[in-house]
């Protein structure tokens, strides 16, 4: 014998909502609950549980970020395609931000244009070499 509470079991969505959510809002733009749900035609009671799904589900690759503006919760959703991690990062940036320093305090008449033109090409070819 069971007993009903009352309750009812929250609808299923379908399987490629959080794909659906994830491709129509990412980007650096914060959106709201219902802007979520009317960019990703789904119910605004949902969002939230979506959000959920995609931020504790790695496969997404996502990663959502919220805060709070008045009594609403926004969203921002990025797209993770790779990532490096801090010591790679930190290991080989660290002689380029010092050599971009070290030519910054120089006067204009000992700066070297091609120093720093180098270094910019070092740091664009390590964030393609990232990027791939």
């Amino acid at each position: 014998m069971s007993i009903d509470l009352g309750r009812q079991k929250p609808k299923k969505l379908p399987s490629d909502t959080s794909v659906t959510v994830i491709r129509r809002c990412e980007g650096a733009k914060w959106r709201s609950a219902k802007e979520v749900a009317a960019r990703a035609g789904i119910a605004e009671g949902d969002v939230a549980r979506v959000i959920h799904v995609i931020r504790t589900t790695h496969k997404h690759r996502a990663k959502v970020e919220t805060k709070r503006v008045g009594r609403e919760i926004h969203y921002r959703i990025f797209k993770q395609n790779k990532t490096v991690s801090v010591d790679e990062l930190t290991e080989k940036l660290t002689p380029i931000i010092d050599g971009l320093i070290a030519e910054g305090k120089k006067n204009m008449a000992t700066m070297v244009p091609a120093t720093v033109a180098m270094l910019a090409a070092k740091l664009k070819r390590l964030l393609d070499e990232w990027a791939e």
